[in-house]
């Protein structure tokens, strides 16, 4: 087991990485109350157990509101803790609850997918869908503990692992050359999920993240951003495919043409962009929009990656690898992104 902690603004978020930590509840003071979605029935011994609906049904600001009540009924106090078990919709939701709750509710995060552990049980963001507005209501809220328990990944398909697989690779590709050659030595050890080989992953991929946004908790420093590397492009895809890409493949394919964009603007160091076509090759995962396997609209996907939330004026602001392990954000006159974001969508290479 891998323990570590970090400082994000005025809390301590304590993260356990390792088989057999979901042990560490039982540790835990005060009543528990398990948050976990109707398709993943759990044997986690709480005070008060909830269900939450998969996917955007379960992440209705009523799904909040509605676990609010459950904690006032059960006569919860800001001793206790909610336990948030499952993967981004639960722990959107889960967190929400617990950040408004007597404004401030102990929350511990258990992510059970590989994504889930390297991203989205990490950073503090809540949402929930309000109307017809996704996530248009959310804090920034961190967890007081993360327990990563390696025993979930069992019986995960090579294919989900492979997509979370996508996340940490962005770590190392922007943040971490350690983990990049980490990666590069051991892509056998990690897709057969060797113990070890995956408790490093994680808690390297953690550490990264954390690290991140310590130092910009609410994004406001513009250090945060580096997260997004792969995404601008990568949330493009995702639209222009009716979202039948599936994330982690679509940020995988929004690397390299994140890269070669980099390359050819002069912001990234001559090899970025074989380093960045090797290392996602090791791991089998897309290097371009042809191997999606599903049809991406052009004109759909450019329109959707205009609308972008880090887009100010006529500029999208963007992280750059300059060489692996280190990062830039870069301003990109708009009409210079789509002229180079639609030749990489369209020959399915890049720029």
């Amino acid at each position: 087991m891998i323990e570590f902690s970090e400082k994000v603004c005025c809390s301590e978020v304590k993260v356990k990485v390792g088989r057999g930590v979901l042990g560490e509840l039982d540790s835990i003071k005060g009543r528990k109350c398990v948050v976990h979605p109707k398709s993943l029935p759990l044997e986690v011994k709480g005070d008060l157990d909830i269900t939450l609906e998969d996917g955007e049904r379960g992440k209705d600001i009523s799904n909040a509101l509605s676990i609010v009540d459950k904690l006032l009924d059960a006569g919860f106090t800001r001793g206790d803790s909610l336990v948030a078990v499952g993967g981004g919709t639960v722990m959107d939701v889960a967190g929400f609850s617990a950040s408004i709750f007597m404004r401030g509710l102990n929350l511990v995060n258990v992510p059970t997918t590989l994504l889930g552990m390297v991203d989205a049980g990490i950073g503090g963001k809540t949402g929930v869908n309000y109307g017809n507005a996704k996530n248009m209501i959310g804090t920034f809220y961190q967890p007081s503990l993360i327990l990563d328990d390696l025993s979930f990944l069992d019986t995960l398909p090579e294919e989900e692992l492979r997509r979370g697989l996508a996340e940490v690779i962005k770590y190392a590709l922007v943040l971490d050359k350690e983990l990049y050659d980490f990666l590069s030595l051991n892509s056998g050890a990690i897709l057969r999920k060797d113990n070890d080989a995956l408790e490093r992953v994680i808690s390297s991929s953690v550490k990264d993240k954390l690290a991140v946004v310590s130092e910009d908790e609410r994004e406001t420093k513009g250090i945060r951003i580096v997260l997004n590397f792969g995404h601008t492009i990568g949330h493009a895809i995702e639209a222009g495919s009716n979202f039948q890409v599936p994330h982690g493949l679509a940020i995988s394919a929004g690397m390299v043409c994140e890269a070669k964009m980099a390359e050819e603007l002069g912001y990234a160091e001559e090899g970025v962009v074989e380093d960045v076509l090797w290392l996602l090759h090791l791991f089998r995962l897309p290097i371009s929009v042809e191997q999606l396997n599903s049809r991406v609209e052009v004109e759909k996907a450019l329109s959707a990656m205009v609308k972008d939330k880090k887009r100010r004026g006529e500029e999208i602001l963007m992280p750059f690898p300059t060489r692996i392990g280190n990062w830039r954000a870069v301003k990109i006159p708009l009409e210079t992104l789509e002229g180079l974001a639609k030749q990489c969508l369209s020959n399915g290479g890049g720029p």
